[in-house]
This record gives structure tokens, C-alpha cells and sequence, in this order.
């Protein structure tokens, strides 16, 4: 029979969610705002030469919005000159039932400098950088090369996660000048798998997988995950 994630995580403490934001109306959901701090989230970076690193221009960090000086958000930038970068951030869920599957929806809302139909250097800077949600075992990180999680690559999904749209906004310039918002929802069927281990513990990422080869640069603002075990 299926159940609902009963735990929500905010400001790094365990609380109840009898009443916390629904993402559909109907699932119980964790819900991190970057206006109040990293939330618990860090950054990573993978799929780049590790020791070429200042040639990516790799930053993040909790920044002012822009044009926005009283709001913040979780800023992720690099350089994508392998033409595979990949940055994310993540999370670890506890106090989850032990050893149970699951499957999660999300919804992020971000900020992007990367218009619609946009031409760039190779491919488009918008359309080709792909957004993407997974779950693991184990903390999402560079090993070697590549990300030690099968994310897929680029515009392929994999293993661990889903390809679940692209940075493209609406209404952001296409030299890069003006940030636009935008919000990507993921629906029941896009909702992916994961599994708590034997202490009821999961990872959770979300991150861009480029196919262009120059600058990205995000500002999220905020992150929806809701779980149903089953």
C-alpha cells in the first residue's frame, strides 16, 4: 500500500510535515529555500579535469540575486570547456523509513542568464545545458573523471537520474545581460526511484549537464522534493 513521506527538512532539522507546501496538492513535500542559507545542500562539480580546475572558472556559493540585493540563492558557475561539465547540488534525506523504495518528484525554481533560442559558441546555451534529478546510495561526487553516480550524459538520462528540462528562460537576453526566472515541475510520470538504506538515509542531487561549450551560471532559488514509499 502506498504512503507518504511523513519528514520534512528545513533549516538542517528533522521536523513534521503535517503542514508543509504540497508540490501537487496532494504529496507531502520537502521544501529548502536559499534565501535562508544552503539549506544543507553543497555544491559539486564532475565530468572536468580536476587538476585543470581554475581554467573552469568553478564557483558557488550563497549569493544576493541579481537585482535583488534583500533575496539570495544557491549560485553554481563554470566554464564548460570539456564540453561535459556537470554541477550539481546535493543532499542527504534521513529519518526515512529504512531499506524502502521510493519514488520522488521535484520542483526547482531558478534563476538563468540563458534565453530561448539562443545561438552560441557550439550549441545553444540555454536549450543545451540539461537540467537533471537522481538519488544514490552514496554521496554524489567526482572520482577520477566522472561523477562516481550514473547520471546519463548530456542530453541522456541515466541510471541514477533524469534528464527533467533544460536552463532556457523566458525572457533572459541572449548575450547573457538580463537573469530570468524559471521553475521546472516534474509530473507523476517523470517521478524517479530511489531506496533508503538500512539507517533510512538517501541521497538527493540536482544539477546541470552541459552540452555547451561556455559559461553557465544558475541562481536556485529554491527546492521541492516529494516523496511516496511504497
Amino acid at each position: 500500500m502506498r504512503r507518504l513521506a511523513l519528514v520534512m527538512v528545513f533549516s538542517g532539522v528533522f521536523l513534521s510535515a503535517c503542514d508543509v507546501e504540497l508540490i501537487s496538492g496532494q504529496d507531502k513535500a520537502y521544501n529548502f529555500n536559499f534565501n535562508s542559507g544552503s539549506q544543507g545542500w553543497a555544491a559539486g562539480f564532475s565530468d572536468y579535469p580536476a587538476d585543470e580546475a581554475p581554467i573552469y572558472q568553478l564557483e558557488s556559493g550563497i549569493r544576493a540575486l541579481p537585482g535583488e540585493a534583500s533575496a539570495k540563492g544557491f549560485f553554481l558557475s563554470g566554464m564548460n570547456r570539456s564540453d561535459d561539465l556537470f554541477m550539481f547540488l546535493k543532499t542527504q534525506f534521513s529519518n526515512l523509513e529504512p531499506s524502502t523504495k521510493y519514488y520522488a518528484r521535484v520542483r526547482l525554481t531558478f534563476l538563468s542568464n540563458a534565453g530561448v533560442d539562443c545561438a552560441g559558441g557550439s550549441n545553444a546555451p540555454g536549450e543545451s545545458v540539461y537540467l537533471k534529478f537522481g538519488a544514490g546510495d552514496r554521496e554524489p561526487k567526482q572520482e577520477g573523471y566522472y561523477l562516481n553516480l550514473d547520471k546519463g550524459q548530456q542530453s541522456q538520462s541515466g541510471r541514477d537520474a533524469k534528464v527533467i528540462g533544460n536552463v532556457a528562460a523566458q525572457g533572459a537576453a541572449c548575450d547573457g545581460s538580463v537573469f530570468a526566472e524559471k521553475t521546472i515541475q516534474t509530473t507523476t510520470r517523470e517521478r524517479i526511484p530511489l531506496y533508503s538504506d538500512g539507517q533510512g538515509r538517501v541521497w538527493i542531487f540536482v544539477g546541470t549537464d552541459s552540452g555547451y561549450q561556455g559559461l553557465t551560471s544558475l541562481y536556485y532559488k529554491s527546492i521541492e522534493v516529494a516523496l511516496e514509499a511504497f
